[in-house]
């Protein structure tokens, strides 16, 4: 089978409000950024110094907890989701403790080892500031996580989508309030910033729990949930996610060390590095959208035994994520002048940014159809395959040869040395796929 019109539908489906989170999550960071560009060049350089540092020390746990979601959509697809959900969720629920507690350490240890990544004082300074109080974001993210992920291995993605927005405005509202210092309030500056993001998560944990009372969580009582914890239910969580957790881990790292990189190149390299990677991220959340949404597909035809199926799921989606990456290409080209002047970029600074847009277009378009590539190895829970190919990727070849690319196109040689690391780790991911189809064809036809 090729590419299935439903199937195009169904992912569409799954996917749109799956985009949706990613951009309100990328959203608030965009606020964050833009509010902070408008106080100083410092200020913007520091706050995104620190998110890079928050997200390099706890994305991959995140990710780990998100093997929940390929694992929800097998059992439903296997017709097992109603008797095995309770102990499903109770083993989120303890993974989401022992990661908060891990996630706790990683960010103490941070601002400890502060003063050896960041020689810059007055950074470093307000760097610690937001580490202080970011840091109790993380274990209320985790938790409400726990609960969204199955809500979206189920395909039930719609409502997780609606706690996202609420978490979105709270921190659009709290930021226009006390950081910028509105209807009364005094402007806390920048430290309210950091204020406005751990509000936000609070309001997404409230909103997380109205999820257990939607009708797909029917079979949760208080006594199912209350029992022992169902072990085999925690290995598989950490077998499936220690992977792709290593795996994203990984990719943050590899940002961090760019990060940290640019940072000795001057203020205004680190600056529109940081500003780059956040329009990246926003310019490609649809495509993360797609990627959860073929793995859910994918674990629900695993579940079922459809090789056909996987085969469609996969060729349709490579479809659809190219044919809804081009028309944010073509606005990310057009509107690259509007987008430095919405984060406070002028003059020279202004010439570097218009050099390095021009590499996010290419790795876009790249990054989107790994992503796919990414999702069908999740959806089989083949993780393993995942990280290999994205270590290689990012490791063996971004970093060394953007590094090398640096000497002689400064900030655009490392944005290079990505682009031709994440070519490759796309065709790992497509011959992966391809060979597994081959293999399961293969045992079809002995048997």
């Amino acid at each position: 089978m090729h590419f299935s019109r439903p199937l195009a539908i169904d992912l569409i489906k799954l996917a749109a409000p799956l985009a949706f989170v990613n951009l309100c999550d990328i959203g608030m960071f965009t606020v964050a950024m833009m509010v902070a560009g408008s106080f100083s060049v410092q200020e913007l350089a520091a706050l995104g110094f620190t998110m890079t540092l928050l997200v390099s020390a706890v994305v991959a746990l995140f990710t780990l907890l998100s093997a929940i979601i390929p694992i929800t959509a097998n059992l439903k697809g296997a017709g097992e989701l109603s008797s095995e959900l309770p102990s499903l969720l109770r083993s989120a629920l303890v993974t989401a403790l022992i990661l908060s507690i891990v996630a706790v350490i990683a960010l103490t240890l941070l601002e400890i080892l502060l003063p050896l990544i960041s020689s810059d004082e007055a950074i470093s300074l307000l760097v610690k500031q937001y580490l202080r109080i970011v840091i109790w974001i993380v274990p209320l993210d985790l938790l409400a996580c726990a609960i969204i992920f199955i809500s979206n291995g189920i395909g039930r993605t719609f409502w997780p989508a609606v706690v996202s927005a609420g978490a979105f405005i709270t921190m659009v509202l709290v930021t226009w309030l006390i950081a910028l210092g509105n209807a009364g309030f005094v402007a806390m500056g920048s430290e309210g910033i950091a204020y406005s993001f751990l509000i936000a998560i609070l309001a997404k944990v409230i909103l997380s729990i109205f999820l257990l009372f939607q009708s797909d969580f029917r079979s949760l009582t208080f006594t199912n949930l209350t029992e022992s914890l169902d072990v085999p239910y925690l290995r598989r969580i950490f077998s499936v996610g220690v992977p792709i957790g290593f795996n994203e881990g990984s990719l943050q790292l590899f940002g961090a060390l760019l990060v940290i990189f640019i940072a000795s190149m001057g203020a205004e390299q680190l600056a529109v590095h940081n500003v780059a990677l956040n329009v990246f991220h926003l310019s490609h959340v649809l495509s993360l959208g797609f990627m959860t949404a073929t793995a859910i597909l994918v674990g629900e035809a695993l579940g079922t035994e459809d090789l056909a199926r996987q085969k469609s799921v996969r060729i349709t989606s490579y479809y659809v994520v190219l044919a809804a990456s081009l028309p944010m290409l073509v606005a990310l080209y057009f509107f690259r002048n509007d987008i430095a002047a919405a984060y406070s970029i002028d003059g020279d600074t202004r010439t570097l940014w218009l050099q390095v847009c021009f590499c996010i277009l290419l790795l876009k378009l790249l990054d989107d159809a790994a992503q796919v590539g990414q999702g069908f190895l999740v959806g089989l829970e083949r993780t393993r395959i995942v990280f290999l190919g994205r270590f290689i990727g990012l490791w063996v070849v971004a970093l060394p040869v953007g590094f090398a690319l640096s000497a002689h196109y400064s900030l655009s040689g490392y944005w290079i040395g990505w682009i031709i690391g994440t070519a490759l780790t796309l065709i790992w991911f497509v011959q992966a796929g391809s060979t597994y189809v081959r293999h399961q064809k293969t045992r079809l036809v002995e048997e």
